[in-house]
């Protein structure tokens, strides 16, 4: 099949496929395709005029990348327009009205030109693109199905969903699990999913567990080939960074245990942290302009926009920019011998916006505090060798089992380092630009260095409550391993051999689908340092044994061959872990292997409960308030429950007057570092109170203080979380019932 014949195949593969895919998890098709029509028109095509407008346009694959990403800020622009006056329902109005400005202004109109290229890269993008919403819908759309499915869904899916909810209708949202506290987080990406869900009439609740996560990993896969285009002006260096960042992305893991997250950079029910990824790759493309002096006025205003975003997308983008800037800054200063003003100005844009950010997008840290080697407590086995079973942000500057100074937990703490820096050192080989010619002369691989390293690094002495430091270390995942895939491309000149380097590869590839295969079954939960070790530290030692003998019988070596070999038998060796999680997973798709809920876990909630929030949903008024007994997951309340049931509040879209409070900044903050943000008393025990006997002990006067006094309007009885009191059928009126929710209007 010829290439002219191909390409029009793939592109009209890819949406065919995606909707088939989509159908195929329960996904209506036609919801699916209002959703992709809207997402288009609104995201990705204004973005990419917008973004040819004000950087110039390099290449096709450029502007669609940094389009994708800079089109979130114009469609956060259309959103906060028209629910900020009230009519959220014009959204489509001004979006379309762009169209018709841009086409109707000459100099605008020669803007959407159609730029030449090398004749396969439409094709490998379509390839790459196919396989990102492949791998999307198989392996993480499948196993999280759409409500009211009975199902164990992590809390976090409703806390997020909540936020859309409010998003929906309010550009200042309130905490709709608590009446009357103000929402102090970084919502930009929920508000976007609230403004496409408006404008593709699709449930809220679709938008964030399905649609937008297919949109996200396209936009991943674009923007990781644009990133990684820019940085080298090579196409081809596009298209790999392209594969490794949304199709094929991951860790290295080798053994088939301990398990490591295959995709950190898309977690379904963090889509604050997945958006930060992307918009780290998008920075790339006007921080590359101004450090290499070839910005514009415009590539300014670029840059500002995308620190906008950055600014309410997560609280990690902006302090990894700072440190980015900040070793960039220093380079130039001293290699240009003159203060690098640009870097200044830059810096000084992102440390302006996250200052403004602290006053009312970075909500969530409360209770957060610097220890030393705190992110090793998720590592695995670290309980059950060491025993240390505190929480997190707990203890003193250091992290408890490391403070007793014992040399066995010493040897383990070093060992778990050891693991966390091996299985990223696909991402980390990118600090190598700061070492090899030519890339240390170009300031754009020190700013991305020092992006990579602040990530890596702040995730090593940050103590998050819920050990989302973590999430310093996701925002840089794609752009790290952009970053040596572009150091590698510096290294590569007239004289490079090739051979040498596919024999790395290949070594790679082999080793690690070998120890795959055949190393020893690993206990679940070792207790002995010895075992621990073997298990995490030992498969990389023998990779790196491969390596060097590699190395060694390679002939007429140089310092940059064997960088290129290195690079090359790592990324290899990540390969093989990708490739049987994305076959396992289509297998079980296209079987149509069924997910098997847990009733037994603690986040699981019946369809019972799911259908009596959607219908509450349906039926309640724009500014009802509900009280209820839940508050916790499971849901049957007792104190020091896990305090964190957003699931009413999110299904819903209704006010509560008090729900879970586990992620409230009053109860984050109240946890000193000495105890867990789940099982906190409530910072509102008489609201707790009067909710709890609202349900099991009503009176008249109790109901008609809550009607009068505080405006509550339902009352959700969920006999799965305590007793409901028969005299609540006399005292208000039922409007719904089920065999697990009651549901009451109060008169």
């Amino acid at each position: 099949m010829s290439v002219r014949v191909l390409r029009p195949a793939l592109w009209i593969a890819l949406p065919v496929v995606t909707v088939a895919t989509m159908a195929g998890v329960g996904d209506p098709v036609t919801e699916t395709i209002r959703y992709l029509i809207t997402w288009l028109l609104v995201v990705l095509l204004p973005g990419v005029l917008i973004w040819r407008v004000l950087a110039g346009g390099r290449s096709v694959p450029q502007d669609l990348g940094f389009g994708a990403v800079i089109g979130i800020g114009w469609q956060l622009t259309v959103w906060a327009v028209c629910t900020g006056l009230g009519r959220p329902g014009l959204q489509w109005i001004l979006a379309l009205g762009f169209y018709v400005v841009f086409f109707a202004v000459p100099g605008l109109r020669r803007r959407a030109t159609w730029q030449p290229g090398p004749s396969w890269w439409q094709p490998a993008m379509a390839v790459l693109l196919l396989v990102a919403v492949v791998r999307t819908v198989a392996g993480l759309l499948r196993v999280w199905p759409l409500p009211p499915i009975a199902f164990d869904r992590h809390q976090d899916f409703w806390y997020q969903l909540g936020l859309i909810q409010a998003l929906k209708h309010d550009i200042t949202p309130p905490d709709l699990s608590v009446l009357g506290e103000p929402l102090i987080y970084h919502w930009f990406a929920n508000a976007s999913m609230a403004g496409q869900s408006v404008m593709a009439s699709v449930e809220p609740s679709h938008v964030l567990m399905h649609q937008w996560q297919v949109t996200f990993v396209i936009s991943l896969v674009l923007a990781g080939w644009a990133a990684g285009e820019a940085l080298t002006g090579k196409t081809w260096v596009g298209a790999v960074a392209g594969l490794l960042t949304g199709a094929l992305p991951g860790t290295l893991q080798l053994a088939a245990k301990p398990i490591v997250e295959v995709s950190p950079a898309q977690v379904v029910q963090g889509p604050t942290g997945a958006l930060a990824v992307l918009v780290m790759l998008g920075l790339v493309g006007p921080t590359v302009l101004i450090l290499r002096k070839q910005a514009t006025r415009g590539t300014w205003l670029a840059m500002a926009l995308m620190i906008a975003l950055a600014t309410g997308t997560k609280p990690t983008v902006l302090p990894i920019m700072l440190v980015g800037s900040a070793i960039v800054g220093l380079y130039a200063w001293i290699s240009e011998r003159v203060l690098p003003w640009r870097i200044v100005a830059l810096g000084a844009m992102a440390g302006a916006f996250f200052l403004a950010a602290t006053f009312a997008l970075t909500g969530s840290t409360g209770g957060s505090r610097i220890q030393i080697l705190a992110a090793l407590r998720v590592q695995p086995f670290y309980a059950s060798v060491s025993g240390d079973h505190s929480y997190p942000a707990t203890g003193g500057w250091v992290l408890p089992s490391i403070a007793t100074g014992e040399p066995r937990l010493l040897l383990f703490a070093a060992s778990l380092l050891a693991y966390y820096l091996l299985i990223n050192a696909a991402r980390l080989l990118s600090l190598l630009g700061t070492t090899t010619s030519p890339a240390r002369r170009d300031p754009a691989y020190w700013w991305l260095a020092g992006c990579v390293a602040a990530g890596t690094g702040i995730t090593l002495v940050f103590s998050h409550t819920g050990y989302s430091e973590y999430h310093f270390l996701r925002t840089v995942t794609a752009i790290g391993v952009v970053g040596t895939v572009a150091v590698a491309s510096t290294l590569v000149d007239e004289t490079t051999r090739w051979r040498p380097i596919l024999v790395a590869g290949t070594a790679g590839l082999v080793t690690a689908l070998l120890i795959r295969l055949l190393w020893f079954h690993v206990p679940d939960v070792p207790t002995t340092v010895g075992r621990a070790i073997v298990a995490l530290v030992v498969p990389f030692q023998v990779l790196a044994v491969v390596g060097l003998i590699v190395v060694v019988l390679t002939r007429r070596r140089s310092r940059s061959l064997i960088l290129l070999q290195v690079i090359a038998l790592v990324l290899a060796a990540s390969l093989p872990n990708q490739v049987a999680v994305l076959s396992g997973n289509v297998y079980r798709f296209v079987t149509g292997q069924p997910v098997v809920a847990d009733p037994n876990d603690r986040v699981y909630l019946t369809e019972n409960e799911q259908q009596a929030m959607i219908w509450l949903g349906e039926n309640a008024a724009p500014g009802d308030v509900a009280v209820s007994n839940v508050f916790c997951m499971p849901p049957r309340f007792r104190t020091g429950c896990p305090d964190d049931a957003f699931w009413t509040s999110g299904l819903s879209g209704v006010q509560q007057y008090l729900s879970g409070w586990a992620y409230a900044p009053k109860n984050l903050q109240a946890t000193q570092n000495k105890t867990s943000f789940l099982t906190q008393p409530s910072p509102w025990p008489d609201r707790l109170q009067q909710s709890l006997d609202a349900v099991r002990r009503p009176t008249p006067a109790l109901l008609s203080q809550l009607r009068n006094e505080i405006g509550v309007d339902w009352i959700i009885a969920d006999l799965r979380a305590g007793p409901v009191s028969p005299a609540l059928d006399k005292l208000a009126q039922r409007a719904y019932a089920n065999s697990d929710v009651r549901i009451y209007r109060l008169r």
